[in-house]
Protein backbone atom coordinates (compact mmCIF):
# COMPACT_ATOMS: atom_id res chain seq x y z
CA UNK A 1 0.00 0.00 0.00
CA UNK A 2 1.36 3.37 -0.79
CA UNK A 3 1.42 6.46 1.23
CA UNK A 4 -1.65 8.06 -0.71
CA UNK A 5 -3.62 5.03 0.28
CA UNK A 6 -2.60 4.64 3.41
CA UNK A 7 -3.67 7.93 3.86
CA UNK A 8 -7.12 7.75 2.42
CA UNK A 9 -7.47 4.49 4.72
CA UNK A 10 -6.71 6.46 8.21
CA UNK A 11 -8.64 9.37 6.61
CA UNK A 12 -12.42 6.68 6.61
CA UNK A 13 -11.05 4.54 9.25
CA UNK A 14 -8.67 6.13 11.84
CA UNK A 15 -9.26 6.98 15.97
CA UNK A 16 -6.45 9.92 16.15
CA UNK A 17 -7.57 13.08 16.89
CA UNK A 18 -6.42 14.62 13.60
CA UNK A 19 -6.61 11.40 11.24
CA UNK A 20 -9.96 12.50 9.62
CA UNK A 21 -7.92 15.44 8.59
CA UNK A 22 -5.18 13.66 6.96
CA UNK A 23 -6.19 13.96 3.46
CA UNK A 24 -7.79 17.21 3.57
CA UNK A 25 -4.25 18.22 4.69
CA UNK A 26 -2.55 16.29 1.27
CA UNK A 27 -4.98 17.76 -0.95
CA UNK A 28 -5.10 21.64 0.35
CA UNK A 29 -1.04 21.43 0.09
CA UNK A 30 -1.25 19.76 -3.43
CA UNK A 31 -3.45 22.03 -4.73
CA UNK A 32 -2.08 25.28 -3.94
CA UNK A 33 0.66 23.70 -5.95
CA UNK A 34 3.22 25.35 -3.79
CA UNK A 35 6.62 25.17 -2.77
CA UNK A 36 6.98 26.37 0.80
CA UNK A 37 4.75 24.54 3.55
CA UNK A 38 5.67 25.14 7.13
CA UNK A 39 4.07 22.38 10.17
CA UNK A 40 4.21 24.03 13.50
CA UNK A 41 3.92 21.15 16.04
CA UNK A 42 5.00 17.60 14.83
CA UNK A 43 3.98 15.23 17.78
CA UNK A 44 4.35 11.78 16.48
CA UNK A 45 4.31 13.03 12.72
CA UNK A 46 1.20 11.33 12.02
CA UNK A 47 0.47 15.29 10.24
CA UNK A 48 3.64 15.99 8.40
CA UNK A 49 3.26 12.59 6.32
CA UNK A 50 0.38 14.23 3.96
CA UNK A 51 2.24 17.39 4.12
CA UNK A 52 5.85 15.92 3.10
CA UNK A 53 3.86 13.74 0.29
CA UNK A 54 2.19 17.14 -1.00
CA UNK A 55 5.45 18.42 -1.19
CA UNK A 56 7.24 15.55 -2.77
CA UNK A 57 4.76 16.32 -5.44
CA UNK A 58 4.91 19.82 -6.02
CA UNK A 59 8.66 19.95 -5.82
CA UNK A 60 8.30 21.66 -2.81
CA UNK A 61 9.81 21.36 0.87
CA UNK A 62 7.99 21.06 3.82
CA UNK A 63 9.25 22.98 7.03
CA UNK A 64 8.51 21.22 10.33
CA UNK A 65 9.13 22.70 13.61
CA UNK A 66 9.06 20.60 17.43
CA UNK A 67 10.71 21.31 20.45
CA UNK A 68 10.77 17.72 20.61
CA UNK A 69 13.50 15.60 18.86
CA UNK A 70 12.31 13.92 15.16
CA UNK A 71 9.73 11.34 15.50
CA UNK A 72 10.39 10.36 12.16
CA UNK A 73 14.28 9.59 12.71
CA UNK A 74 15.06 7.15 9.47
CA UNK A 75 13.12 9.77 7.36
CA UNK A 76 15.71 11.27 4.50
CA UNK A 77 13.72 12.83 2.51
CA UNK A 78 14.77 15.86 0.04
CA UNK A 79 11.65 17.33 0.33
CA UNK A 80 11.48 17.52 4.30
CA UNK A 81 13.21 19.45 7.00
CA UNK A 82 13.17 18.93 10.65
CA UNK A 83 14.10 21.87 13.08
CA UNK A 84 13.63 20.85 17.14
CA UNK A 85 12.93 24.54 17.93
CA UNK A 86 10.23 26.77 19.63
CA UNK A 87 7.99 27.47 16.21
CA UNK A 88 7.80 31.14 17.60
CA UNK A 89 11.63 31.53 17.38
CA UNK A 90 11.44 29.82 14.06
CA UNK A 91 8.71 32.09 12.43
CA UNK A 92 10.45 34.97 14.03
CA UNK A 93 13.73 34.36 11.96
CA UNK A 94 12.21 32.82 9.01
CA UNK A 95 14.14 34.78 6.12
CA UNK A 96 16.44 32.42 7.46
CA UNK A 97 14.99 29.80 6.20
CA UNK A 98 13.50 31.14 2.90
CA UNK A 99 12.68 33.71 1.85
CA UNK A 100 9.33 33.20 -0.19
CA UNK A 101 5.82 33.74 1.75
CA UNK A 102 5.04 30.21 2.73
CA UNK A 103 2.20 28.89 0.56
CA UNK A 104 0.85 26.58 3.38
CA UNK A 105 1.14 26.74 6.85
CA UNK A 106 -0.49 24.08 9.13
CA UNK A 107 -0.45 25.20 13.25
CA UNK A 108 -1.37 22.67 16.09
CA UNK A 109 1.90 23.27 18.45
CA UNK A 110 1.07 24.75 22.05
CA UNK A 111 -2.70 25.79 21.99
CA UNK A 112 -2.59 28.61 24.55
CA UNK A 113 -4.04 31.95 23.15
CA UNK A 114 -1.28 33.63 24.05
CA UNK A 115 1.18 31.32 22.26
CA UNK A 116 -1.21 30.79 19.01
CA UNK A 117 -2.19 34.48 19.12
CA UNK A 118 1.78 35.52 19.16
CA UNK A 119 2.25 32.80 16.15
CA UNK A 120 -0.55 34.74 14.38
CA UNK A 121 1.08 38.01 14.67
CA UNK A 122 4.28 36.74 13.10
CA UNK A 123 2.62 35.05 10.12
CA UNK A 124 0.87 38.61 9.59
CA UNK A 125 4.21 39.72 8.70
CA UNK A 126 5.40 36.70 6.51
CA UNK A 127 2.23 35.32 4.76
CA UNK A 128 0.92 36.82 1.45
CA UNK A 129 -2.94 36.49 0.41
CA UNK A 130 -2.30 33.30 -1.53
CA UNK A 131 -0.88 31.37 1.61
CA UNK A 132 -3.47 29.08 3.38
CA UNK A 133 -3.02 28.79 7.48
CA UNK A 134 -4.97 25.67 8.72
CA UNK A 135 -5.13 25.15 12.44
CA UNK A 136 -6.15 22.42 14.41
CA UNK A 137 -8.19 22.14 17.79
CA UNK A 138 -10.36 25.16 17.80
CA UNK A 139 -13.57 22.61 18.39
CA UNK A 140 -11.17 20.20 20.96
CA UNK A 141 -12.22 18.67 23.69
CA UNK A 142 -15.09 17.03 21.04
CA UNK A 143 -17.08 20.33 20.85
CA UNK A 144 -17.29 19.60 17.48
CA UNK A 145 -19.56 21.53 15.29
CA UNK A 146 -19.92 24.57 17.87
CA UNK A 147 -16.07 26.33 18.61
CA UNK A 148 -14.63 26.05 22.12
CA UNK A 149 -13.25 28.35 24.19
CA UNK A 150 -12.98 28.14 28.03
CA UNK A 151 -12.07 31.61 29.42
CA UNK A 152 -11.69 29.76 33.14
CA UNK A 153 -8.88 27.88 32.50
CA UNK A 154 -5.82 30.33 33.17
CA UNK A 155 -2.61 27.77 32.90
CA UNK A 156 -1.53 25.12 30.08
CA UNK A 157 -2.23 23.80 26.91
CA UNK A 158 -5.65 25.68 26.29
CA UNK A 159 -5.09 28.62 28.43
CA UNK A 160 -7.15 31.66 28.16
CA UNK A 161 -9.15 30.73 25.37
CA UNK A 162 -7.13 28.38 23.44
CA UNK A 163 -6.75 28.95 19.90
CA UNK A 164 -10.00 29.58 19.04
CA UNK A 165 -10.12 33.02 20.97
CA UNK A 166 -6.63 33.83 19.06
CA UNK A 167 -8.73 33.22 15.53
CA UNK A 168 -11.72 34.59 16.41
CA UNK A 169 -10.44 37.95 17.96
CA UNK A 170 -9.00 38.79 14.20
CA UNK A 171 -10.49 41.63 12.43
CA UNK A 172 -12.66 40.32 9.74
CA UNK A 173 -11.93 43.64 7.60
CA UNK A 174 -8.36 41.78 7.08
CA UNK A 175 -8.77 38.08 7.90
CA UNK A 176 -11.59 35.22 6.75
CA UNK A 177 -11.74 31.49 8.38
CA UNK A 178 -14.37 28.69 8.13
CA UNK A 179 -13.84 25.48 9.77
CA UNK A 180 -14.54 21.65 9.24
CA UNK A 181 -16.37 20.52 12.09
CA UNK A 182 -15.00 16.92 12.68
CA UNK A 183 -12.12 15.69 14.45
CA UNK A 184 -11.25 18.47 16.75
CA UNK A 185 -12.12 21.41 13.82
CA UNK A 186 -9.73 22.08 10.77
CA UNK A 187 -10.03 25.94 9.96
CA UNK A 188 -8.76 27.47 7.17
CA UNK A 189 -7.55 31.09 7.60
CA UNK A 190 -6.66 33.32 5.13
CA UNK A 191 -5.69 36.81 5.38
CA UNK A 192 -7.85 39.04 2.89
CA UNK A 193 -5.04 41.81 2.79
CA UNK A 194 -2.93 43.82 5.40
CA UNK A 195 -2.86 47.65 4.98
CA UNK A 196 0.35 47.32 7.42
CA UNK A 197 2.38 44.89 5.56
CA UNK A 198 0.53 43.79 1.82
CA UNK A 199 -0.17 46.19 -0.72
CA UNK A 200 -3.86 45.65 -1.79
Amino acid sequence: MNNIETLINRTMLGTGDSDQHLLSLFTIALSSRGKVFIELGVRDGNTSIPLMEAAKLTGGILYSVDINPNPIPDCLCAHWKYYQLDAIRFLETWENYHIDSPDIVFVDDWHSYVHVKKELEILDRIISPSTIVLLHDLMYGNSQPVYHTDLTLTTGQWAEGGPYRAVAELNPQFWEFSTLPWNHGLTILRKKYSNRYTPR
